[in-house]
């Protein structure tokens, strides 16, 4: 009974593991958001990344702000959520300012 308990947790890790969303997952969610009311040019794109960090935690993975490390997404189970909103609406300002430049 035990070893079927403990196969049970380990696949279930393992599915968890096969699950979670890559850094490639949550870019392209935060660009969706960001390019909701004008597209971002691939250079400015890249400004973004630069100021980002992916984590991975086995069963979820994270993105956050280098500076102060404020969440901005988090994956689980193949999804992306928005969590700071905050920063989405404050780097489409910045975002829109450079571009009127």
């Amino acid at each position: 009974m035990s070893r079927l308990i403990f196969f049970i947790l380990i696949a279930g890790l393992v599915y968890l593991n096969y699950t979670v969303p890559k850094i490639e997952d949550h870019k392209a969610f935060l660009l969706s958001q960001l390019q909701q009311n004008y597209p971002i040019p691939p250079d400015m794109q890249d400004k973004i990344w630069k100021d980002i960090d992916y984590s991975n935690f086995l069963v979820c993975s994270f993105m956050k702000t280098k500076a102060d490390s404020k969440m901005i997404s988090s994956g689980y189970l193949k999804k992306v959520k928005l969590i700071n909103s905050k920063w989405a609406e404050e780097t489409k300002t910045a975002l829109q300012k450079q571009l009127s430049y």
